[in-house]
């Protein structure tokens, strides 16, 4: 019999109303039980989370220095290559002394590595108020706990607002000065690193922390007892140590190295006392070579042509390379004229024999731009020089000079110079160019701008750039200066040659 239609669809919507109805009640009771659940887990999900989280840092809050959850990147730079190989060897040595002596070092060091084979571990460089913290060439053991003792004070100084210490006092204010920078954070290693292996100390001196790099372990040593410091344990570590070889002096001048040997065993020490065969070095079967200075421009004496070339090579590569320093350096040079449109002079003034001898170095600066300006002394009259503004200089084609000086009132320690040429400038004469730099921290110290550091640079990147640098006699910031120019120069031919090249084949 056939169903009735209506009646069907009657009962239809009947039924699933009151399936509809059943399915409310239900999800209400689902609804009420979820609620009730909620509030129940909810509190102990916290309290779960809480736990975790405390166990899992706990060590942050007992010692904040033992891991690296209080301050980013805060013990060691990560390093791609900072791994131990197998039979790998490794050669490292001490910072001192001011950044350009410091980058002779490093100079010296790629050498030593690449003429044996060794991994180089490089510390980090050393900046501080030099006036305020100075850490110059000491002997080797006194030299490494001197720079362990500022690396813990300074760290524990970092740390002041979470954990107090003695160190946090305020006699220990001058170690807020001490700064440690990354290399690469400045320089550019990529032609280095295509030649020898490369890894960053980081910031940390220690013995231990050295020996983990390169996989040595520590031994007990007979060079130790209750009554011996720091110096002598650290001394035992390294020299009772068949792992190590140690070449220390305390004359800083004591070793100089030999690319080649001389058959007659006769060598040009010229200041240094010993030589040290670079092929001796490369047989030494130590898994470490630890050199407690290798500051000195004539520290090896080169005599094999390849490695001339090589380290020519080398050098040129060692070139700035902070995008923001760049960029402000640029601006100025341009500013300026341009490359090759001014002439750069660079005065030391502020410390040491430079301070001493100022007045003759002042008027040795001066005789050598008079023969970049063909100005003899008649027809200079001081009273009649005017200071021009930069626009004036252009305008009238004069001769622009800008000075690089370590002097903090250069108008009036070198006013002799002033008053000698109408168109001299230095860096306080672009206060808005250099803005963009006084907005760069520390990797090591996030609370410190790194302005203090870049002014120098920034230096010697502007006067490396103009026609010739004038410079302070025995200045290693001027030698530097000096060969960055010639770098930049023959950067410059070598791409003038290249184009000149390219169009003749074309033709």
């Amino acid at each position: 019999m056939p169903l009735d239609k209506k009646n069907h669809n009657n009962n239809y919507y009947y039924n699933n109303n009151n399936n509809n109805n059943n399915n409310n009640n239900y999800f209400q009771t689902l609804r009420f039980s979820y609620k009730r659940l909620f509030r129940t887990t909810y509190p102990l999900l916290i309290l779960f989370t809480i736990l975790v989280f405390f166990f899992s840092y706990k060590e942050c809050f007992s010692n904040p220095l033992e891991l690296k959850c209080s301050i980013e990147d805060y013990d060691i730079i990560e390093d791609s290559q900072d791994f131990p190989i197998q039979n790998e060897k490794f050669l490292t040595y001490l910072p001192h002394s001011q950044f350009h002596n410091q980058f002779i070092e490093l100079k010296n060091a790629i050498v030593l590595a690449y003429l044996t084979n060794r991994t180089l571990i490089v510390p980090s460089i050393l900046q501080t108020e030099h006036k305020v913290l100075s850490i110059s060439h000491s002997p080797l053991y006194y030299l490494n706990n001197q720079l362990i003792n500022n690396t813990n004070i300074k760290k524990d100084r970092l740390l002041c607002d979470i954990k107090y210490s003695d160190h946090c006092s305020p006699e220990y204010e001058a170690y807020d000065n001490f700064e440690l920078i990354n290399w690469e954070e400045i320089i550019d290693f990529s032609w280095i690193k295509n030649e020898i292996k490369i890894i960053h100390r980081g910031y940390d001196f220690s013995i231990e922390g050295l020996f983990n790099i390169c996989n040595i372990p520590i031994k007990e040593t007979n060079n130790t007892n209750n009554n011996n410091n720091y110096n002598i344990t650290l001394q035992g570590l390294l020299e009772d140590n068949n792992d190590v070889y140690v070449i220390s002096n305390d004359n800083k001048y004591y070793y100089r190295f030999f690319d080649t040997e001389n058959s007659n065993n006769s060598y040009i020490l010229s200041k240094y006392e010993t030589p040290y065969l670079i092929s001796d070095l490369r047989k030494r079967e130590e898994k470490l070579i630890h050199v407690d200075t290798l500051f000195g421009s004539t520290r090896i004496d080169y005599r094999n042509k390849n490695v001339i070339k090589w380290r020519i090579d080398m050098l040129r590569s060692l070139k700035l390379s902070h995008p923001t320093l760049l960029d402000v350096s640029n601006n100025i040079i341009n500013e300026l004229g341009g490359f090759g449109n001014f002439l750069g002079a660079h005065v030391r003034t502020a410390d040491g024999r430079f301070k001493h001898n100022l007045e003759n170095i002042i008027d040795q600066v001066i005789e050598k731009l008079k023969k970049y300006q063909k100005i003899s002394n008649q027809t200079i009259n001081s009273n009649n020089i005017k200071n021009l503004s930069l626009n004036d200089c252009k305008l009238l084609n004069k001769k622009i000079i800008f000075i690089a000086t370590d002097s903090s009132n250069p108008h009036v320690t070198l006013s002799k110079i002033f008053s000698t040429f109408s168109c001299v400038f230095t860096i306080n004469d672009f206060d808005d160019f250099v803005n963009p730099l006084m907005k760069i921290s520390y990797t090591f110290d996030k609370n410190t701008k790194m302005s203090k550091f870049f002014y120098p640079l920034l230096d010697l990147l502007i006067i490396s750039n103009g026609m010739d640098v004038v410079v302070t006699y025995s200045s290693t910031f001027s030698g530097f200066a000096k060969y960055y120019h010639d770098v930049l120069v023959f950067e410059r031919e070598s791409l003038k040659k290249k184009i000149n090249n390219n169009n003749i084949t074309e033709t």
